[in-house]
């Protein structure tokens, strides 16, 4: 720890508003770094110096060398002279004043030094917590002392649980072993063990009209695969317009697969794309879409989409036409989905 310039000047300010005489901070080397008087400012201290060499206070009597009159006290922090404080006037008039004085320098030195401690352990945590959410190779032996220096059990099973949405509000309260980095304004992460009792604090954090999208990964002892998996659960739903806030990407796994199975397949992948250009197109993929949320069933569709069942039926004739597949077949209705899956999924 050392004394800097800014924090010289904060002491002398504090100490010079409860005490009538000037104050002077000088460094470890005796050069003056704080002081009432401004125009001592980067000079030596004589007395300061003194004081450093023999580790104890010195008193100046006359003035001489350039030094003034007054109590010269080192400054001590973790057993070493880190400085000294100087409090100018006549001895017998400032001594009583100079121990006060040292003992309220040491406690603002003291202060700021823990205050710069946890700062720079917060900075240490937050850059071992990116390193561990993108992670998904195995843990070397560096990277686990890593994470003992900052609290973290590597060992224990852990899931990624990730926000996404404008209006998310303040973090939820974290117990010990949960973490949290911001993505963005809009996007936590939120590494838990425990994911059930977790979301029910979530959900009481988070608004019922707010349009936030939660995406949680299995337990992974590496929890960069949990990460990954949150991030595709999201977007998976927003691709394919999910309505449920809470994404699993357990629930949605078999369309990842699925849809990465084909996605090269150009037949399948072509028979969305045909129906887009299609006049009626989008009209007609959203009639899709209702008839796959709905089992088929038709009273429920045509409710939905608010058009009679003869209207309907003409739909899924006219998507018959356009793609050759028959929706109320279910060959042909699994290869529908599956390209339906892949279209929503190749937009941008």
């Amino acid at each position: 720890m050392i004394i800097n310039r800014v924090l010289a000047e904060e002491i002398t300010h504090k100490v010079m508003k409860v005490i009538p005489y000037n104050v002077n901070i000088m460094d470890e080397t005796g050069l003056i770094i704080g002081s009432g008087d401004l125009e001592r400012i980067n000079t030596y201290h004589q007395g300061a110096i003194e004081a450093i060499n023999q580790g104890k206070m010195v008193t100046i009597y006359d003035t001489e060398g350039g030094a003034k009159p007054g109590v010269n006290i080192p400054i001590n922090f973790r057993n070493r002279i880190i400085g000294v404080i100087g409090v100018s006037g006549k001895p017998d008039i400032v001594s009583p004043f100079a121990s006060l004085v040292q003992v309220t320098a040491e406690l603002l030195i003291t202060q700021e030094f823990l205050f710069t401690e946890r700062r720079v352990r917060e900075q240490l945590k937050e850059e071992f917590l990116y390193q561990w959410a993108f992670r998904i190779q195995e843990y070397d032996n560096a990277f686990q002392t890593n994470a003992e220096t900052i609290g973290v059990n590597l060992k224990i099973p852990s899931k990624a649980i990730i926000l996404k949405g404008k209006k998310t509000k303040e973090i939820p309260y974290m117990l010990d072993d949960e973490y949290y980095i911001r993505f963005s304004p809009d996007t936590i992460l939120f590494i838990v063990k425990d994911d059930k009792a977790f979301l029910k604090r979530i959900e009481a954090n988070i608004k019922k009209s707010s349009s936030i999208k939660i995406g949680i990964g299995n337990t992974h002892t590496i929890i960069g695969k949990s990460v990954q998996e949150a991030q595709k659960a999201i977007e998976l739903s927003e691709k394919l317009q999910l309505s449920e806030r809470l994404c699993y990407y357990d629930e949605l796994k078999f369309i990842d697969i699925l849809s990465h199975a084909y996605l090269e397949n150009a037949n399948i992948c072509s028979i969305f794309k045909m129906l887009e250009k299609h006049p009626k197109g989008i009209e007609l993929i959203e009639t899709f879409k209702s008839y796959y949320d709905n089992n088929g069933d038709i009273n429920s569709v045509s409710k939905e989409l608010h058009i009679h069942r003869n209207s309907l039926t003409y739909r899924l004739q006219k998507i018959e036409a356009i793609t050759g597949k028959n929706p109320k077949n279910y060959k042909d209705l699994i290869q529908l989905y599956i390209s339906y899956l892949i279209y929503n999924i190749q937009k941008e």
